[in-house]
């Protein structure tokens, strides 16, 4: 290998190592996972939809959640649809408004800064005939490195 070449190769391995570099600081240090299902202390009643929540990615900042909700077995479809959620202990509580991606689909981003326990709270309205929501805990802490 001659000197030209030699020069090309370093800077090939520096470009690469910066790259990764880049890469590893970029990467989200939060892993965020929807816990469980807490009661409210409101009773069932039959009016309910129901709602399959999850997170699409659960280390993406800003983490995406996405609902399905179905009334009586099929999706219901142009319903206002948010996501509430607070940190555990603290009256301050955050609304974000889903959008509709599909037929019985709610998708919004939220952004969690610092790993902890949140509440959550999945609204479903449509009309005057439906109001409801569905509580969930939301456990957000650091990565696995």
């Amino acid at each position: 290998m001659n000197e030209e070449e030699t020069g090309d190769a370093m800077v090939r391995e520096a470009a690469q190592a910066e790259d990764e570099s880049e890469k590893s600081m970029s990467e989200p240090s939060l892993k965020k996972e929807i816990m469980e299902e807490i009661s409210d202390g409101h009773h069932e009643d039959h009016h309910r939809p129901e709602l399959n929540t999850m997170l699409e990615n659960d280390t993406q900042d800003p983490a995406v959640l996405m609902t399905e909700v179905l009334e009586d077995g099929h999706q219901l479809v142009e319903a206002d649809v948010r996501f509430e959620y607070w940190k555990e202990g603290e009256e301050k509580h955050t609304y974000t408004d889903a959008e509709e991606m599909g037929e019985g689909m709610y998708e919004a981003k939220i952004e969690i800064p610092e790993p902890r326990t949140y509440n959550m709270k999945v609204h479903v309205e449509k009309g005057e005939q439906l109001h409801s929501h569905k509580p969930y805990v939301l456990k957000v802490t650091e990565k696995d490195k």
